[in-house]
């Protein structure tokens, strides 16, 4: 039986809790959405100040869910005190890019902080990495345990090499959340994120990948209503605000 394509990833990328960590993501950030839009509503105020900080709760919530997979490692980040989730080296990183579905993540400055840019930089190295299967995982199949297996070595002298940052860019306002998709990052020259592919996980029952340029911008800010809420296709993106 052939492996999902992006299961695969996220196993051969994240290691044994990919595929959990690939199927929480969109539950943590659907979760922050719904609270920070029903606290813009309780806020009563005519800006979108209480619902800009979903940027603040994502990156919380990824850390204290996430944190608690077996081979998860929380990190904290120099010159800003937040911490991360990482998986066998690689850091998770949300980073709210857009206010509307329009924007196009390839066009948004993504190194507005050395804490920002510091995630790229910094040699994590590999000395902590867990990349046995250690704990019970009945999410796998025998295949994807078999190529946990094979993929092992390889990611080993990966993590020895750079710095991996697993980016999970998403657009929301406090009526509707556009988008939520992740994908290994490049920080280019220009300051925007090259991904090599992109996978949407608001849909993702496809398994597949979307080949990408590039992403950029910053990231927080936003406004809060407390409407219906959900998922939403078509609208307008604009920006967000707030970093780390």
């Amino acid at each position: 039986m052939a492996i999902d394509e992006s299961r695969a990833w996220a196993l051969t990328t994240l290691g044994p809790d990919g595929v959990l960590v690939r199927e929480q993501i969109p539950v943590i950030i659907r979760d922050c959405h719904e609270k920070m839009a029903n606290a813009q509503v309780e806020a009563d105020m005519k800006h979108s100040g209480p619902y800009g900080y979903i940027w603040r709760r994502c990156l919380d919530e990824f850390s204290s869910v996430l944190g608690r997979l077996p081979s998860a490692e929380l990190i904290t980040v120099p010159r800003s005190g937040y911490k991360l989730v990482s998986f066998n080296g690689v850091v998770l990183f949300p980073w709210r890019f857009a206010r509307e579905r329009s924007v196009d993540v390839g066009a948004r400055p993504f190194a507005v902080s050395g804490a920002r840019v510091s995630l790229f930089t910094e040699n994590r190295g590999s000395s902590d990495a867990r990349l046995d299967i250690a704990f019970d995982h009945p999410e796998l199949t025998e295949e994807e345990h078999a190529h946990l297996d094979a993929e092992g070595r390889a990611l080993t002298a990966a993590l020895a090499s750079h710095s991996r940052v697993v980016v999970v860019p998403y657009a929301s306002n406090p009526a509707a959340l556009h988008s939520v998709e992740w994908g290994e990052a490049t920080l280019g020259s220009d300051g925007c994120l090259a991904f090599e592919s992109l996978e949407s996980l608001l849909d993702s029952g496809d398994g597949s990948l979307v080949d990408v340029n590039q992403v950029d911008e910053s990231f927080s800010d936003g406004p809060i209503p407390r409407p219906q809420l959900g998922v939403k296709g078509e609208v307008e993106r604009g920006e967000a605000h707030g970093r780390p």
